[in-house]
């Protein structure tokens, strides 16, 4: 008989999500808040990004889906880290 795959769900969220724990001047703020991550299990990455002249170091976990990224966003500040949501059109 032939294999019947279920479907995947398809999301209707038109959005995929990032959760940003923190925005640095330098590469080696965001390198030492990304080892802070780490000792969470999270993988976040440090992205480079020029706002205004100045370059700014910015470190995300994701890309997930919204569920995901409240969960990621509820254990950083369970370890006092400040974050952010930020959503992106897929």
């Amino acid at each position: 008989p032939a294999e019947v795959k279920a479907a995947e769900p398809v999301s209707t969220d038109p959005f995929i999500y990032f959760v940003q724990a923190g925005a640095y001047r330098s590469n080696e703020e965001a390198q030492a808040q990304r080892a802070k991550t780490a000792m969470l299990g999270l993988d976040t990455k440090v992205s480079e990004r020029d706002q205004g002249g100045r370059t700014v170091y910015r470190v995300r976990v994701g890309p997930m889906d919204k569920a995901e990224a409240e969960r990621v966003r509820a254990k950083l500040e369970a370890a006092h880290i400040d974050s952010a949501m930020v959503r992106v059109q897929r």
